[in-house]
């Protein structure tokens, strides 16, 4: 068996105070820090359980608010909204008059900003979004959704397909 150079053993002495001081590190709580007991038992605690870190200030301890409807319906997590009964109810005459505009839903707003146009042989109107940007003529269609109908000096006039209402879209500056 070979002997250790003193060089060797010193490295070797070094090695061991460096672990050592590790774990002597490593085995301290920082201030204001959860111990290590404590972890584990909110670890173990079920999720939906009001139980608060040791330690932790009672005014600290603000629990989340409920979502609403709309937000778990928008997440899935909600049954669908219920839909309005085919047959009318008895008490309700079947003449009433309805208004034709209440009856169809409304119609989404155009999703891009006009920022430009450009006045060459043919109009071209310069869209953006916080997707993409894009650069349009007369009976272009975004996004199989909307037809370009005119660039005009106003703005942009859209139509929603297949046979919505014509919008006109104000010239945004960035």
């Amino acid at each position: 068996m070979k002997r250790l150079a003193p060089r060797q053993w010193l490295l070797l002495g070094l090695l061991a105070l460096s672990l050592v001081a590790t774990a002597w590190v490593a085995g301290r709580d920082e201030p204001g820090a959860v111990p290590a007991v404590a972890r584990r038992q909110a670890a173990a605690t079920p999720v939906g359980a009001s139980a608060a870190w040791p330690g932790a200030a009672a005014s600290a301890r603000v629990a989340w608010p409920d979502p609403d409807a709309g937000a778990l319906r928008a997440w899935g997590d909600a049954p669908p909204l219920p839909q309005a009964a085919a047959v009318p109810p008895a008490n309700v005459s079947a003449a009433a008059p309805t208004d034709p505009a209440a009856d169809e839903p409304p119609v989404p707003p155009f999703p891009y900003r006009l920022v430009g146009r450009l006045t060459d042989s043919q109009p071209r109107a310069v869209l953006d979004s916080a997707q993409r940007s894009l650069v349009l003529g007369v009976n272009d269609v975004v996004d199989g959704q909307w037809r370009i109908e005119a660039i005009e000096a106003s703005g942009l006039r859209v139509k929603r397909l297949p046979d919505g209402p014509s919008q006109l879209i104000a010239f945004s500056p960035s």
